[in-house]
């Protein structure tokens, strides 16, 4: 009987992020400026100077100079709101939204947010747009959002503009326009929505409605980097790796993963990980790299689990344990990676030292090959000619084997034209 092994996961996850579908959405209210100590504040706040109310809430919400107090700092908010402050009702609206000091409460959010934005807050008008969108706590209504999101571009509120970016990439509630979408990008991004960098970035290294220009991509990845945004920091270290509009340096690319991975982005990761296993840069620390590829899984990329389950099968860098190596190709698989799929199949199946369940192999193999991976295909055809699992059926199995080949893969071809014999 002829069986195939899985095949290993790439050696890395270095695949550049995808962040064309992302924009802005929606952001936490940035902080109010420094109006001064927290006991010069509070004694304002109590003669009513509501602007103060709304910035000793802040402080409260990051625990800056005083302990960290969500409860608090919503108390403060409403304060703020309740005196006619618009900006402490986006912030209290940000809190009752996410629950935090407070019950949470979409629908009460968007009160507040209303209330924001008819007192010219424009984050409110953001984020009030925002719930629009998405039905969240409303009723869905995508042409106020968009109105909204335009009232507070119009004002320069860089999340909104990003917002608008994002709908006309994507042609959603709006014609599909690149052009418009890089204008909004590019006036987001100047207005301190970083991610909008990131996504501008993207525009210019894919050539996104736009003349391909790495160099272009890296001023914008860049800028987003240095104030914080990780996705970022992730495409600049992309370049910097391979030497797209900047000079190829593996080392600075080590340290902009590093720095991503640091603030819990799992391609940062992932990308960290696959420059130890291969000792691109740096030698090759097997034990560094499965670390890294256990942070980047645990934070939801699948090709990470993918790679770090063969190396649990293999006993690379790691003790071998093909339970540990089933568990993870069976989290990627249901994460929707179709080698994952294919590599659960064959650990169900056909690895050694453990109890073989065809049925449960069959299914992998079966979601695999749906998802695209063409051994996956030929795997679930060898269980069909050989009756593993389901009932032998060569017409089906001589169908799998064929589409193996006409994904590529020489042995679905063989496989195909030994069973036609």
């Amino acid at each position: 009987m002829t069986r195939l092994a899985p095949r290993l996961a790439p050696a890395a996850a270095l695949a550049l992020l995808a962040v064309v579908a992302t924009g802005c959405r929606k952001a936490a209210p940035p902080p109010p400026p420094d109006a001064g100590p927290v006991a010069s504040l509070s004694a304002r706040c109590e003669r009513r100077d509501f602007s103060a109310c709304d910035s000793l809430g802040d402080r409260y919400e990051r625990g800056a100079g005083v302990t960290q107090d969500d409860a608090r700092a919503a108390a403060l908010y409403r304060r703020a709101c309740d005196g006619g402050f618009a900006g402490g009702c986006t912030h209290l609206g940000w809190l009752v939204e996410s629950g935090r000091g407070v019950g949470r409460d979409p629908a009460a959010a968007a009160t507040l947010y209303r209330r924001a934005c008819d007192g010219r807050h424009l984050r409110g008008c953001t984020n009030l747009g925002w719930l629009l969108e998405n039905g969240t706590g409303v009723t869905a209504d995508l042409p106020a959002a968009i109105a909204l999101y335009q009232r507070a571009c119009e004002g320069d509120e860089g999340v909104a503009c990003g917002n608008l970016g994002r709908l006309h990439a994507e042609g959603v509630g709006v014609a599909r326009d690149l052009a418009q979408a890089r204008t909004f990008f590019t006036r987001s991004c100047d207005h301190g929505a970083w991610a909008s960098c990131t996504r501008l970035g993207w525009m210019y290294e894919s050539g996104e409605g736009v003349a391909v220009d790495a160099a272009q991509a890296a001023v914008r990845y860049r800028r987003a980097c240095d104030e914080g945004e990780a996705r970022g920091c992730v495409n600049l270290g992309w370049l910097y790796q391979n030497g797209a509009g900047v000079p190829g340096d593996a080392n600075r690319a080590r340290v902009l993963y590093e720095r991503s991975c640091a603030q819990g982005n799992a391609l940062g990761c992932a990308n960290l990980a696959g420059l130890y296993e291969q000792g691109i840069g740096v030698a090759v620390d097997l034990p560094r790299a499965a670390a890294s590829y256990e942070r980047a899984c645990e934070a939801g990329n699948h090709p990470a689990c993918t790679t770090l389950s063969t190396m649990y099968q293999e006993g690379r860098g790691v003790t071998r344990d093909l339970a540990r190596a089933l568990s993870l190709a069976e989290r990627a698989c249901e994460g929707g990676n179709a080698l994952a799929c294919n590599n659960a199949g064959w650990l169900h199946n056909e690895a050694p030292g453990r109890p073989h369940d065809p049925v449960r192999a069959l299914s992998r193999y079966a979601r695999g090959c749906e998802s695209g991976n063409a051994l996956a295909c030929a795997n679930l055809g060898s269980m069909y000619q050989h009756g593993l699992g389901a009932a032998v059926d060569l017409p089906r199995a001589r169908e799998l084997y064929n589409l193996a080949c006409t994904r590529d893969l020489e042995m679905g071809c063989r496989l195909r034209d030994a069973l036609r014999r």
